[in-house]
């Protein structure tokens, strides 16, 4: 959070009209930093800008917290502690949060807040990511770190989708049904997790994000966009110009896990080259299908090869071959983010083949 007097910090958001209140009343900027919204209505602040002062000091302090100067800029990290590492970052924020806390007693407010950082919680555990901060409303999980996985912004993506679904099954008296906002973006950032510390660009963005997103949404980065593929809906917000983010920023909204019917077909997402250099492998399998076919005594085929050697693709030209045989074609296929679950079980999608 930058120092500086509170006519410098007015002017710099656009409040200079409103440093005679404040002088007169003896506020300075540190004095200016505790007052509540309450007290900013005492002293006779419209409506407006007494919201944004008070969400104005909220970003602050949350940068504060994430090692983040105001604008994006890092604070010096010990590096001899520090590891820099690519991540996939998860920024989560309660709608309404600021009403809630004057509507709700504090006991009951408390309560609100431990079932909503249980069930965020829940969700990024399930996906394997971490939760590396909660301050007050706001949830940051990490995908990649401290141990990275397959997959992560694909992990973040369906996290951030759990924890919707998840938030809006709650319901408080008094307090209605929780809404909540989350960014996600990817990018290298130095982490000191003995200090659970976090800087860089990455952190910021995420936070930034999550602002932009309408409640009950997940917007994420053209990075996260191109690194989940399509394994998700999503819907283009086109460029948008964020507080402390050089340049325009590309962003979507995710509106679903994809409908593709394997995730061979939500990694390409395009028509495919014809196959090269497979006619025996292909050849074969078909000899095993018409076998099958004769005999009606079903039968086991292992392609087994090195990741990227073409499994998923000789397993999609077979059901090309055969596409006019008017069969029934049920494609199952293992999930890494069920696999702690012993008794889930993965329901193929069906497609009926005509002639």
């Amino acid at each position: 959070m930058r120092a500086g007097p509170l006519s410098e910090w007015l002017k710099q958001h656009e409040l200079e009209r409103f440093l005679g209140v404040f002088e007169e009343n003896e506020v300075d900027l540190a004095t200016l930093r505790m007052l509540s919204e309450s007290d900013l209505a005492e002293l006779g602040l419209p409506f407006g800008p007494r919201k944004r002062i008070i969400n104005l000091l909220r970003e602050e302090k949350s940068q504060e917290n994430f090692g983040l100067k105001s604008g994006g800029l890092p604070y010096q990290v010990d590096v001899s502690t520090s590891e820099r590492r690519q991540l996939t970052v998860l920024f989560c924020d309660m709608v309404g949060f600021t009403r809630l806390s004057y509507k709700l007693d504090p006991e009951a407010m408390q309560v609100v807040l431990r079932t909503y950082e249980e069930a965020c919680e829940t969700c990024v555990n399930r996906y394997e990511g971490y939760v590396f901060r909660v301050l007050g409303d706001g949830v940051v999980a990490f995908f990649g770190f401290p141990l990275a996985h397959e997959a992560e912004a694909e992990r973040a993506v369906r996290a951030g989708l759990d924890i919707i679904e998840s938030i809006a099954r709650l319901h408080f008296a008094g307090a209605g049904r929780l809404q909540v906002r989350i960014g996600i973006t990817s990018g290298m950032a130095v982490i000191a997790s003995g200090e659970r510390n976090a800087v860089g660009e990455t952190i910021n963005l995420a936070a930034r994000l999550q602002t932009i997103a309408k409640p009950g949404s997940v917007v994420i980065s053209d990075s996260v966009r191109r690194m989940a593929g399509g394994g998700f809906e999503y819907e283009d917000m086109g460029e948008k110009e964020l507080k402390g983010v050089s340049g325009p920023t590309r962003v979507y909204r995710v509106l679903g896990v994809s409908r593709a019917e394997s995730r061979f077909e939500a990694a390409t997402q395009r028509e495919l080259t014809p196959i090269v250099g497979r006619d025996a492998e292909i050849s074969a399998l078909l000899d095993d299908w018409r076998q099958v076919e004769q005999t009606s005594v079903g039968r086991a085929v292992l392609l087994r090869g090195e990741s990227g050697i073409g499994k998923s693709r000789m397993a999609s030209a077979l059901r090309e071959r055969i596409e006019d045989d008017n069969h029934r074609t049920l494609v199952f296929q293992c999930s890494p983010f069920f696999a702690n679950s012993a008794s889930w079980v993965c329901m193929p999608r069906e497609i009926l083949r005509k002639a």
